[in-house]
């Protein structure tokens, strides 16, 4: 058995990976199923706290995680970067807002027929350029899911006993955007591509504000991953908890 581990940091959330090798057979779209979740507190001089999830993983072809130079289309079906532009007066798409051309705003929705259809103001789709503290302009996008290949969904209890899902991204009103806790880990064996992997994902969402959103509410955690062909997994969910319960 041959084993391998990384540790990834990245703002608002980090990944640990821990993956073993030997040569089963396992399907090529990933499956993975939950092994443990935990909360605790960062250092000090982060001021923040750490909601840790484990998954563990088995992937047939082995190609799973992304780096930080995937960040364009590979194909016309597989793109990786984060977000979609759109040229003003064309179809055109773009994968990045560092262009030259004309990109549709929302200057473009309030003044150009055709593009009034387009929707209002917030976090969902509108994105603010700045240059220092100015704000340049405002700018339409469209998110691209396969920017990220770990998918975090917060499930609150209900007084009904029911859960509903907490999107980050729509409790936040324009332009304080918070773009959630879906993210990245990194490519996790490039010595025998297309080799059978499995292994323990351990992915960390960091934030100073889950004390005071959730306090003494019960969650769950709903979480999916995905491999570079874009084929998704099962979807697991945590069982319940308070973030006390899960303090360590």
């Amino acid at each position: 058995m041959k084993s391998w581990a990384t540790v990834l940091g990245i703002i608002g959330m980090g990944i640990s990976v821990t993956t073993c090798f030997n040569p089963p057979e396992f399907p090529v779209v990933p499956e993975i199923q939950f092994k443990d979740v935990y909360f605790g507190d960062e250092p000090i001089v982060n001021e923040q706290d750490s909601i840790v999830v484990s998954v563990s993983f088995t992937d047939g072809d082995g190609d799973l995680g992304l780096s930080s130079s995937d960040d364009d289309c590979i194909s016309d079906e597989i793109c990786y970067n984060q977000k979609f532009y759109f040229v003003e007066g064309s179809n055109e798409r773009l994968t990045s807002d560092q262009t030259s051309k004309k990109l549709v705003t929302y200057k473009s929705k309030r003044t150009i027929p055709g593009y009034d259809t387009l929707p209002e103001l917030s976090c969902l789709n509108w994105e603010q350029i700045k240059e220092g503290l100015n704000v340049k302009d405002t700018v339409y996008f469209q998110s691209n899911s396969s920017h990220s290949n770990i998918f975090i969904d917060f499930l609150i209890k209900q007084p009904d006993g029911s859960f509903r899902l907490y999107d980050w991204i729509t409790e936040f009103p324009f332009p304080g955007c918070n773009n959630g806790f879906n993210g990245r880990f990194p490519i996790l064996f490039k010595e025998q591509p297309g080799s059978p992997l499995e292994g323990v994902i351990n992915y960390s969402l960091k934030s100073s504000a889950f004390n005071i959103i959730f306090s003494t509410r019960t969650l769950k955690l709903r979480v999916y991953i995905k491999d570079r062909a874009l084929n998704v997994s099962n979807v697991i969910e945590t069982p319940e908890f308070t973030l006390q319960q899960i303090r360590r």
